[in-house]
């Protein structure tokens, strides 16, 4: 049993092939190994069962699982924001709702975060397809190359922080620019950040809402952020 509190952020749009076992498995993945915990899930404005899946379970749950439901789709980072900061307990961990991840892998990173700010996973023998791999390698060279940012997999959804720390941070952005945000803005208050390496899982459920309009606008905050950054405003 670990000496901490814990609060788990799932950020969910149109999961409802997923969002039941993973809040099943987290929940007890986390009262197994924590005196005190919450799990909340923020439903990004689904279009499915995804919120009535959620709702059904806290139901059952109770006071360990919270849920916040946006109306509209308002974004990854939207949704993560308002799950992050809504967070209550000592450590704040967040992951995707998609069930590509081992839950277990939470306590690799709880062995580190005594030392360290902010602990991050990244994706050992990732399984995700290759066109995407490649999107992503690209991507993580090019915030390497403007902004110095050396960690191996940047938009790796399995963070774990300090809530003390977290609140020292913002989220401006309303995308999937959200992971770089976070750890742009911890480098720039000199938070010590450790890499561990997770397993990762094809996802077997529902499908990835990763579109064009995506892309777009992530190219629009990396120019933000580098402008702010030549501004020495980062």
């Amino acid at each position: 049993m670990y000496n901490y509190s814990i609060s788990a952020v799932i950020p969910a749009y149109n999961e409802e092939e997923n969002i039941t076992q993973l809040i099943e498995k987290l929940y007890v993945f986390l009262k197994d190994n924590f005196s005190d915990f919450e799990i909340i899930v923020v439903d990004d404005g689904s279009r499915d069962f995804t919120y009535s899946r959620v709702l059904s379970l806290k139901n059952r749950l109770g006071k360990n699982l919270l849920l916040i439901r946006h109306k509209k789709n308002m974004g990854y980072g939207a949704a993560l924001r308002d799950g992050l900061f809504s967070a209550s307990k000592s450590l704040v961990f967040y992951t995707d709702s998609d069930n590509q991840f081992d839950i277990r892998d939470i306590s690799k990173l709880v062995e580190h975060i005594k030392y360290y700010d902010i602990v991050v996973g990244y994706r050992k023998d990732r399984k995700d397809p290759a066109l995407r791999k490649v999107a992503s390698f690209v991507y993580n060279r090019i915030i390497r190359i403007l902004f110095n940012l050396k960690v191996k997999d940047i938009d790796c959804s399995f963070k774990l922080f300090k809530r003390d720390n977290l609140r020292q941070l913002s989220i401006e952005r309303s995308g999937f620019f959200v992971d770089t945000e976070l750890l742009l803005k911890s480098k720039s208050r000199g938070f010590k950040i450790k890499e561990i390496g997770v397993r990762h899982f094809p996802r077997l459920r529902g499908k990835s809402t990763v579109g064009v309009m995506h892309i777009y606008k992530t190219i629009v905050d990396i120019c933000h952020f580098y402008s702010k950054k030549l501004r020495h405003k980062l």
